[in-house]
């Protein structure tokens, strides 16, 4: 008899299951064929306030609803089909990740040349230099890039440096499933975690950057943790959870079978791999290391994670690395910033008020940043309260330990957007418990919660990641002015550098190093934020002329820039159209000559 469906009096036409599988692969081919068509006509030239959003045809929405939603609906079915899961994981990936680099020809980010930089140096020079920087201290992810490129034969990590986010995220991405699947042991639960994370991770730090770096080989020590080094909780543990069966009056407490005991074999190649890891990690981030110890040493002392010497030996392949550079860190940017964790928690004011819609783009990440910790908090109640406690309380372990970083540093005005890195994995898995705190299938008017959770998040997460892309853009034109200023034929030694406005790669090429020792000072835009400049006048210019004079520099040059240009717009710098106003004047001023004239960059050189 044929398989194909027939139709009866009185019934419903069915499609059979296979026509009904191959049905599933429609939405993501779909989606990607709308974001194909959507780069395609999508313009990136001056982006206006909102950076990409105002640009992105119907098409890009569309198609970014329809995988989401898609998405959502299939980790909640009754029967998880991975294969439609990965390339719905996938296209949304590519459509979060891989648009800028798509759409732009220079890598993004000011701050991504600098990390160039350093790899160009050490390609240079086939070592590196501590009495440079701090980057030279930690030089671990530098140190790999640049024998990538030796081996590849792209000796300019420019060429690929834009396509590190989406490589970066995706393996991210994998990682994050394996993980949050090894501890729950739950499917579902893992292709949730991992899709909310896909659409969360709008901090930015998968970039070319030993940040991205360190942060999968972080995700990678917790992995090989939960798969061997899983254990019954110990004494402070059982403490924990007895307290918590009280706090949340949990009535039936469940002890769930763990994965099954890794020979004694494995558990040594294990514990060897984590240190390994843990070193290399000590050699490549700052912060990262750190934060690991917290959430290792949190699951050690609760017994989750055996043997306890574990966190011992990563403590000391951390702290052993920065014993020789503690002097230097001391000296250059202190150990502790504050004991306030509130005043650490702020966030680094930008610089200048900014116009309503950057305010507006700021508050969407903040409510994703709450929307994802009291989510999580809720769902860790919520799984509790089932009796599963033991989970509730590792997973709370690792999502809410970073914030513990907070007692310390402010990492530049950063530590609040970090802790919020470190903890998403555990955040999203915490998060699907909301909803689901067993990780059972959700069907119906259930499904309101998740749509509703996943597609509020991933609109935050266009908001900030492609919303300031008017400034994170940076033009070929851009990055050949910065080469300009540091190529030896053209720049002496002691020249000034002036911009400004922030948002130029004022340190690029393997001569990044003359600006970092003070040999090319540059002065900032502080230094001209103060003046008027809606109807500039040559006392203006002459003003520019004469702080440069006194540096007693070897020249001096004043750099104009599309991203400058952009970021005085967005957080209102100078009045309206009062930066290209004395552009001209200085133009027309016999005290500089244009010496780089690109149509989104121009250097203008101080006359001797």
């Amino acid at each position: 008899m044929s398989s194909s469906a027939v139709l009866l009096p009185g019934r419903p036409l069915a499609l059979p299951a296979s026509r009904r599988t191959q049905l599933l692969w429609l939405p993501p081919a779909l989606s990607l064929l709308l974001w194909v068509a959507s780069l395609a006509t999508t313009n990136v030239e001056n982006l206006p306030v909102g950076g990409l959003i105002p640009r992105f045809p119907l098409t890009y929405w569309a198609g970014l609803a329809i995988v989401v939603v898609s998405a959502i609906s299939l980790t909640q079915s009754a029967t998880l089909r991975h294969r439609h899961l990965l390339a719905h994981l996938g296209v949304l990936l590519a459509m979060l990740y891989a648009t800028a680099p798509a759409l732009e020809d220079a890598p993004h980010y000011t701050y991504t040349y600098k990390h160039i930089a350093i790899s160009q140096y050490i390609e240079l020079y086939g070592s590196v230099d501590k009495t440079i920087d701090i980057y030279h201290r930690w030089p671990g992810f530098f140190s790999l890039s640049a024998w990538f490129s030796q081996i590849s034969g792209l000796l300019d990590p420019t060429s690929y440096a834009a396509w590190a986010e989406i490589y970066f995220t995706s393996l991210d991405a994998l990682v994050v499933w394996a993980a949050v699947h090894a501890f729950t042991r739950s499917t579902r639960t893992a292709w949730q975690a991992t899709l909310l994370f896909t659409v969360t991770n709008w901090i930015g730090q998968d970039y070319y950057s030993p940040q991205a770096f360190g942060y999968l080989l972080m995700l990678g020590v917790l992995l090989a943790c939960m798969i061997a080094l899983r254990a019954d909780p110990g004494p402070f543990g059982r403490w924990v959870e007895r307290l918590v069966v009280r706090v949340f009056r949990v009535r039936a407490e469940q002890r769930r079978t763990l994965v099954p005991a890794a020979p004694r074999g494995t558990v040594s190649r294990v514990l060897v791999l984590v240190v390994l890891l843990d070193a290399v990690l000590a050699a490549t981030h700052q912060l990262t290391p750190y934060v690991l110890l917290l959430q290792m040493t949190a699951l050690v002392l609760a017994g989750y994670f055996r043997p306890w010497w574990v966190s011992v030996a990563a403590g000391a392949a951390t702290l052993g690395y920065l014993v020789p550079n503690y002097d230097f860190v001391v000296n250059t940017f202190g150990i502790l910033t504050s004991a306030d964790p509130l005043a650490n928690a702020t966030t680094k004011n930008a610089d200048g008020v900014p116009v309503p819609g950057v305010a507006l783009i700021s508050h969407l990440a903040l409510a994703s940043l709450l929307v994802c910790f009291l989510g999580c908090f809720i769902g860790l109640v919520r799984r509790a309260r089932r009796g599963l406690v033991g989970d509730a309380v590792m997973i709370g372990a690792l999502a809410f330990s970073p914030i513990l970083t907070l007692a310390a540093q402010n990492y530049g005005g950063e530590a609040r957007l970090r802790v919020f890195l470190y903890a998403l994995p555990w955040l999203c898995c915490g998060l699907t418990w909301l909803w689901s705190p067993e990780g059972e299938a959700r069907r119906g008017l259930q499904l309101l919660l998740p749509t509703g959770i996943t597609v509020g998040l991933t609109v935050c997460f266009v908001a900030f990641f492609l919303g300031r892309e008017d400034i994170n853009q940076l033009t070929p034109q851009e990055v050949g002015a910065a080469a300009y200023l540091f190529d030896p034929a053209t720049v002496q030694p002691g020249a000034v550098v002036a911009l400004m406005a922030p948002n130029f790669p004022a340190r690029y090429g393997p001569l990044y190093f003359r600006l970092a020792r003070a040999d090319l000072p540059a002065l900032s835009y502080d230094d001209f934020g103060q003046r008027h400049l809606v109807f500039p006048s040559d006392s203006d210019v002459a003003a520019a002329a004469a702080i440069i004079k006194d540096q007693n520099a070897n020249g001096g040059y004043l750099v104009f820039s599309q991203g400058q240009e952009a970021w005085a717009r967005d957080y209102q710098l100078y009045a309206p159209f009062g930066l290209k106003a004395f552009e001209g004047r200085v133009a027309q001023s016999p005290l500089f000559k244009l010496v780089y004239d690109q149509p989104t960059a121009r250097i203008y050189e101080l006359n001797p």
